[in-house]
């Protein structure tokens, strides 16, 4: 009668395991390689464009995401940035956000992600990141498949030494701290587990 009682719970707890089986599917763990065309910055009053700079950017971004509905998909990250010309780094932490318009399409979606930039010292610079665009998964195996994006990168690099130069006699003054503001577009491959 135990052995009985046992097989029965034994049983019982593996059906109770399918549903976290099958919620195991709807989660993902995505690593994302981004290059960022720089368009324009602004910094202190002024409007850089690409003829003067030669601006871009790399970032690494892991994610973890959940798929909520069939349709919609929300998770968090962090990631490793560096932007060039000039120089600066960012550790931005982000909420993401997918939604899948089409029903024919559904490994098409379009999507968001807003967060900020952490740290903040000499070498690596605090400030807002907002990322908006399409993308588009493609699944080999359960937990094995590529995505690829295509978007609009808004970053706020904070915090960064500004100094002027006068012209007359050459001296070099510390002008505070001043924010700048880029805005590139973004080309994303990554792996999706």
């Amino acid at each position: 009668m135990n052995a009985k009682r046992n097989v029965i719970l034994i049983i019982g707890a593996l059906f109770l395991l399918i549903p976290a089986v099958k919620a195991q599917s709807k989660f993902h763990i995505i690593l994302d390689y981004h290059y960022n065309l720089g368009i324009c910055e602004k910094y202190w009053g002024r409007t850089f464009d690409r003829g003067e700079y030669k601006m871009h950017g790399n970032s690494l971004h892991f994610t973890a995401l959940y798929d909520i509905t069939q349709k919609i998909s929300a998770g968090a990250g962090i990631g490793a940035d560096r932007y060039e010309e000039p120089g600066y780094n960012t550790f931005p932490v982000y909420g993401t956000f997918r939604y899948r318009p089409v029903p024919k399409l559904l490994n098409g979606y379009v999507f968001t992600d807003l967060g900020y930039g952490l740290f903040k010292n000499d070498n690596v610079a605090p400030g807002w990141m907002w990322n908006a665009g399409i993308g588009y998964t493609k699944m080999f195996r359960k937990h094995f498949g590529l995505n690829f994006q295509l978007g609009y990168n808004l970053k706020e690099f904070g915090g960064i030494p500004s100094y002027e130069v006068d012209l007359v006699s050459g001296e070099v003054n510390y002008a505070g701290k001043k924010n700048s503001v880029r805005h590139s577009v973004s080309f994303g491959i990554g792996l999706v587990f």
